[in-house]
């Protein structure tokens, strides 16, 4: 979005440095990696705990950026861009970002989604921004449509890509992900939005939100819609359910288990060309749709973003088609085929919700196949760290898969978890991609196919070893 100098020094309360006349300049989307700036951006330094964006200025100008936002000058008296001066780089793009959401909300025929949740918010982001960009033709015009990045949806990312929209689409499809008690306040008061899903809530970054509760801290989205605004809300988290109703009476809940629930998604199986099957029911609809996602949890996924679609007048025939050619966003769910393999790559995050479900999904569609897991540590969970990996692990015995491979160290508290379920199968903690590689190896293959699965938060780097596996197999 295009916003004027001017304009933007008057928002976040900035002091300018710059030598020449600026009255007629303006910049046009935002970067805070200089390695992502394009043409005539705005340049968000910002100080972290192993990198200052200050040093990586003079790069950014070089790369094409027209303004930086600082928190002190890197040029000296005479910088070739205008530099605007804050105390708070954050808190300043955040203003500018609620600037654009103002701006994009003048017309009110344009709709904000708000989207959070533990686990699979990213997937439903995805989902409905694909559903939101149908035509009444059924072919898809993304160009309608402005989302988060992959899953850029902190106080950094989600204010960068608000940025980065043109203000030209017909909706703004918006992720929030919290890890800390603030978040949310935070986040909402920049997005601002006319609807909201929340997805779920379990235990994910409990270590920051352990004082009130993960169902308490994404229950707070609700309290930033208008009040007319319309939220989905998950009716099978006894928690999400009471904070939800608490902060907003009209509510709408979907469930997948519950029949009292009025919007109900149930998963129907697998399809012969491995799409999951799911029925979709509302208090005016009722029909099935296939998607990418398979098993159990593919049902909630499917039944908040066709909510809230139907809610905008979209039609079951345009959910269906996109909900089929929906694609999975990177590192989430990505599954290739090559030779005897099949290999699910998930490694962006994880969290005890996700990885239950990643295993009890693949598990379903590895029938017939060799099963195996190269999981990492959990991350985030504080007190409850110990606990969670050796409820992990009896879930993992449940579904009985052929190996186990681990990166991380709560590999003692996972192997509890195993033999208290009596696991059979063989467990490797590893510390490297060689010894992971070593133990593919020496696998006693049971059938003439094998499904592995890569899973683990991202201070594991195991898309480190999905691209080790891939080349030892010449799949790349």
């Amino acid at each position: 979005m295009q916003i004027k100098l001017s304009e933007a020094i008057k928002t976040c309360n900035a002091t300018l440095i710059y030598n020449h006349a600026y009255d007629t300049l303006s910049f046009d989307g935002a970067a805070s990696d200089n390695r992502l700036v394009k043409e005539n951006n705005l340049f968000v330094c910002i100080k972290g705990e192993n990198n200052d964006g200050h040093n990586f200025a003079e790069n950014a100008v070089k790369r094409g950026a027209s303004v930086i936002l600082a928190e002190r000058n890197p040029f000296g008296d005479n910088p070739p861009v205008p530099v605007l001066l804050v105390e708070n780089s954050i808190k300043a793009l955040g203003l500018l970002a609620c600037a654009a959401r103002k701006r994009f909300g003048e017309d009110k025929s344009k709709k904000v989604i708000g989207i959070t949740g533990t686990a699979g918010k990213t997937s439903v982001k995805e989902l409905v921004a694909h559903i939101l960009s149908i035509e009444d033709d059924l072919s898809f015009n993304e160009q309608n449509v402005a989302k988060n990045l992959l899953n850029y949806n902190t106080q950094i990312g989600m204010p960068v890509s608000m940025l980065n929209a043109t203000g030209n689409e017909k909706y703004w499809v918006f992720e929030l992900g919290i890890s800390h008690a603030q978040d949310m306040d935070e986040l909402g008061r920049i997005l601002w939005p006319d609807m909201a899903i929340i997805l779920n809530a379990a235990s994910g970054h409990t270590e920051g939100l352990g004082d009130m509760g993960v169902a308490y801290y994404k229950a707070q989205l609700v309290n930033f819609l208008p009040e007319k605004g319309v939220a989905f809300v998950s009716g099978d988290y006894p928690d999400l359910w009471v904070h939800a109703r608490f902060n907003k009476e009209d509510t709408k809940f979907f469930s997948t288990s519950s029949k009292k629930i009025p919007y109900q998604g149930r998963y129907l199986g697998v399809t012969e060309d491995g799409f999951g099957r799911y029925s979709i029911k509302t208090p005016t609809e009722f029909f099935e749709v296939e998607s990418i996602y398979v098993g159990e949890y593919g049902a909630e996924n499917c039944i908040a973003a066709a909510s809230l679609a139907l809610e905008l007048g979209f039609s079951a025939e345009q959910i269906q088609k996109a909900m089929k050619t929906v694609q999975a966003p990177q590192m989430r769910f990505n599954k290739h085929s090559f030779g005897a393999w099949t290999v699910i790559d998930d490694t962006y995050n994880a969290n005890p919700l996700s990885t239950a479900r990643m295993i009890e999904s693949a598990h379903e569609i590895a029938s017939n196949q060799d099963f195996i897991l190269m999981l990492g540590k959990m991350g985030e969970l504080g007190e409850l760290e110990e606990q969670e990996h050796m409820e992990l692990g009896e879930i993992i015995a449940q579904n009985n898969p052929l190996a186990v491979y681990f990166k991380g160290d709560t590999a003692k508290a996972l192997e509890k978890g195993l033999m208290k379920q009596n696991y059979t199968g063989m467990f490797k903690p590893v510390a490297n991609t060689e010894e992971f590689l070593e133990g593919i190896k020496a696998l006693p293959f049971k059938h003439e196919k094998h499904l592995i699965v890569f899973k683990g938060s991202r201070s594991n780097h195991l898309e480190e070893y999905v691209k080790a596996f891939m080349e030892q197999n010449n799949a790349l």
